[in-house]
């Protein structure tokens, strides 16, 4: 009955940890080619938003009910706002229900630096989207990501 009991409590704090968010993590020079890396053969979507971007809600909100009806879908979502932000950030995360999604924010006072690595012809404009197929060939979006691109890109 003991073990019954130790292995219960195993299974409900693994459940509980599978659910727990993942933090937000500092993006700063080398993680682009870290997200790039860990994703080797692998498409995914890079989306960059920031909290005082309305357009990007609008996206957020869009992506949040693609994840719904498929979960497969792999997302990194990239703030670029400041860490003194992060908590707000998670907030919203949270509230959009990206507890799940590996997400960024900008290294302080490096944007410029920040989306050169990423994409010498973007300048800053939100939202920006990236489409990377599993050769890692990508498609850049500036403005709202439209439903209809997403999953014709899904599909492929």
């Amino acid at each position: 009955m003991v073990q019954r009991c130790i292995l219960l409590s195993l299974l409900w704090v693994t459940s509980f940890l599978a659910l727990a968010e993942q933090p937000v993590k500092i993006f700063k020079a080398g993680s682009y080619a870290e997200v790039l890396q860990r994703r080797q053969e692998q498409s995914f979507l890079l989306v960059f938003w920031s909290l005082d971007c309305p357009p990007c809600y609008k996206e957020l909100t869009m992506l949040a009910e693609e994840i719904k009806k498929q979960p497969q879908l792999d997302l990194v979502l990239v703030s670029t706002d400041t860490t003194d932000d992060i908590d707000e950030i998670q907030q919203k995360l949270n509230k959009f229900g990206f507890t799940q999604v590996n997400a960024w924010v900008f290294q302080n006072d490096r944007a410029q630096q920040l989306r050169h690595e990423i994409d010498p012809n973007w300048y800053g404009e939100l939202p920006r989207s990236y489409l990377f197929d599993d050769k890692h060939n990508r498609q850049a979006i500036s403005g709202i990501l439209k439903p209809f691109v997403l999953q014709r890109w899904v599909s492929l």
